[in-house]
């Protein structure tokens, strides 16, 4: 739609009007920085647009989407509803137990934080404990005998028990050594 020169527009100013807010320096600044952004404006106008044009498949697919967790979440005959039931119970079990972690929460961090939580020493650890249980499983209350020094030079003997008695003096070794320049350093909580 275009208008006449001489005929303004319902509501909009007149040129004596809009010579005046061209005259205020703030107008004039807000003018400059629309005319500088222009291009950035166009294609913010031209997203927008594409945006609002797409606005019902969009919708159509956020409501899809809804849809699927509802059914998920609820499953066959609300069994979803009882989980989620039973997940917040869980934590309102874990309530009072907040503050006592929140009071350790430097410790926590620090434990979570430490080596100890590498999957190599993680599974290091799996094979120990496993280790540990198969061996009192096999030994707990039963008479064992290891027999006579000659006995125990022959297991020494065993593949598998030089391969343990490797790692257990290589273990030595290695914690010795930190143990000795940990004793050098004072530790966090002395400093």
């Amino acid at each position: 739609m275009t208008l006449a020169p001489d005929l303004p527009a319902a509501g909009a100013p007149t040129d004596d009007e809009l010579a005046a807010l061209l005259r205020d320096p703030e107008i004039r600044q807000s003018l400059a920085v629309i005319a500088a952004n222009a291009p950035t404006l166009a294609v913010l106008a031209s997203m927008g647009s594409a945006l609002l044009q797409r606005s019902p498949e969009i919708v159509d697919n956020v409501n899809g989407i809804v849809r699927d967790l509802r059914t998920q979440v609820e499953g066959p005959e609300g069994a979803g509803g009882r989980q989620i039931a039973q997940a917040i119970s869980s934590l309102a079990d874990l309530a009072p137990v907040a503050p006592a972690l929140a009071a350790r929460k430097e410790t926590i961090t620090g434990f979570l934080d430490s080596p100890i939580l590498q999957p190599e020493i993680v599974e290091i650890v799996g094979h120990l404990g496993e280790a540990a249980l198969a061996a009192d499983q096999a030994t707990r209350g039963r008479q064992v005998s290891p027999g006579g020094v000659f006995a125990l030079v022959k297991r020494i003997k065993d593949p598998e028990v030089q391969e343990t008695l490797a790692f257990l003096l290589e273990f030595a070794t290695v914690f010795g050594r930190r143990q000795r320049s940990s004793s050098a350093t004072p530790p966090a909580s002395a400093r």
